[in-house]
């Protein structure tokens, strides 16, 4: 089938139409949507709108910079190009900064959802703080003490993966958006979300491994609820996961008390951390920066050989339940056709593991149908003290019918083995199926 549908794709030799704007819409995604606490979203419908969200903000500022800067009774300048071209990107990055904060499907309100998730898929029920219907201060509430105890005793992974899940989603997203405009070439790239992603990771692991978060320790408490279940479930994501990881037969409750009110104080400082922990922390801060090693961030969307053949390459850093993940990606495109691959470097405090990916995409069975292959294998630490590795992989095809120029309608199946998965809220084995909408405006 993939030699039918590759030979299908190279016998299509069509410039590459430039996007102003796509959409993908998962309307259902299953069985999270059935299995988690809440039902809804999930995951990868977390990801896909506020993504869909990003997508429309940014073609709103390309509307607006090009009906401020250009003219239809004058020819358009060097000087005229570049003032345009740096007025959408400083608004894109205020908005990438400022707008993320907003309680709708943006940013701050996914980052949560991907915290969500994975508590979900152990049978914990939350609430997203960054939501209009709710509150608006960046939280995932709604959790007891002892809810959060059971969890680290009887599924410590599970509430790890939670911790880093949130950071998780900027880096998801991150990765979206290269191969994205890597294959769908935009009339204004996202150079500048990219940027602030990067940014926003690193900053947190920068902040996690200072004195200020024992600051925000102690003077977040006053402004916090005395009902435990009210508050943050986590505090510093970072430290959390630190100082659990370290330390997984601590119980949960053997934390400060909370000042003035019930149960534990939830956040963890710098200085609560063993000397090898904050040793760990700030390797790992030193290892995101490699997040920025993505050429997009530079507005190099692609390296091109020839019309016909193009390259890029971006590097990933993401902390894991059982440590980290350095990948590299190198996404291909010959004509129409694109194929990816990746590699994957997983460790935990002294072993390591190795995995590998390729993707295939816009694959054509006719005129009408597009579809795209992705495989992983991976060897990965089962715990971060543990030196036994989970051995397995994953597979998913999707399939894109074209109604007209504009909508499609898309099917998704996949499945994985044991083991962790950027944008995969599951540890254990899975099968997921999903199926929504598209729509994509040319230039």
């Amino acid at each position: 089938m993939v030699v039918f549908l590759l030979s299908s794709a190279l016998s299509s030799g069509q410039d590459n139409p430039e996007y102003r704007l796509r959409l993908d819409i998962p309307l259902i995604d299953l069985p999270q949507n059935i299995d988690l606490p809440y039902r809804y979203p999930s995951m990868n419908q977390a990801l896909e709108f506020s993504s869909g969200m990003y997508d429309l903000a940014y073609w709103g500022i390309d509307e607006l910079g090009d009906a401020i800067f250009t003219s239809r009774s004058k020819p358009e300048t060097r000087f005229g190009r570049f003032t345009n071209s740096a007025f959408k990107y400083a608004l894109g990055l205020g908005f990438s900064k400022y707008g993320s904060e907003l309680p709708i499907p943006l940013g701050v309100w996914a980052h949560e959802e991907y915290h969500r998730a994975v508590l979900g898929t152990s049978g914990v029920s939350s609430k997203n703080g960054n939501w209009f219907l709710s509150r608006w201060d960046g939280t995932v509430y709604g959790i007891s003490d002892m809810t959060l105890q059971d969890l680290k005793t009887t599924g410590i992974n599970n509430l790890l993966y939670s911790y880093v899940a949130g950071v998780q989603y900027e880096i998801n997203l991150n990765e979206r958006i290269a191969i994205s405009e890597f294959y769908f070439e935009r009339s204004l790239p996202k150079a500048s979300l990219l940027l602030y992603n990067a940014w926003y990771v690193y900053n947190y692991f920068r902040f996690s491994a200072s004195p200020a978060s024992d600051s925000v320790k102690v003077l977040a408490p006053p402004h916090e609820n005395t009902n435990p279940a009210e508050r943050d479930y986590a505090g510093a994501d970072l430290n959390a996961w630190i100082h659990d990881m370290f330390n997984p037969g601590l119980p949960y409750t053997e934390r400060d008390p909370f000042p003035g009110g019930e149960g534990v104080n939830r956040r963890i400082g710098f200085s609560d951390l063993s000397s090898e922990g904050q040793d760990y922390l700030t390797r790992q801060k030193d290892l995101s920066l490699l997040n920025f090693l993505n050429p997009g961030i530079f507005f190099i969307d692609r390296i091109k050989f020839s019309e016909g053949f193009s390259f890029n390459f971006f590097t990933q850093y993401s902390p894991t339940h059982f440590g980290n993940d350095i990948a590299l990606f190198v996404p291909v495109r010959f004509r129409r056709f694109g194929v990816m691959v990746n590699a994957h470097r997983y460790s935990n405090k002294s072993d390591t593991g190795l995995g590998a990916g390729l993707s295939l995409y816009n694959l054509g069975v006719s005129g009408k149908v597009r579809s795209e292959l992705r495989l992983n294998v991976w060897s990965q630490p089962e715990s971060f003290f543990s030196d036994s590795m989970v051995t397995g992989g994953y597979a998913g095809i999707r399939t894109r019918y074209l109604f007209n120029d504009s909508f499609s309608g898309f099917v998704s199946v996949s499945g994985k083995t044991k083991g962790w998965l950027l944008g995969n809220p599951y540890l254990d084995k899975n099968v997921s199926f999903q199926a929504g909408l598209s729509y994509e405006l040319l230039k």
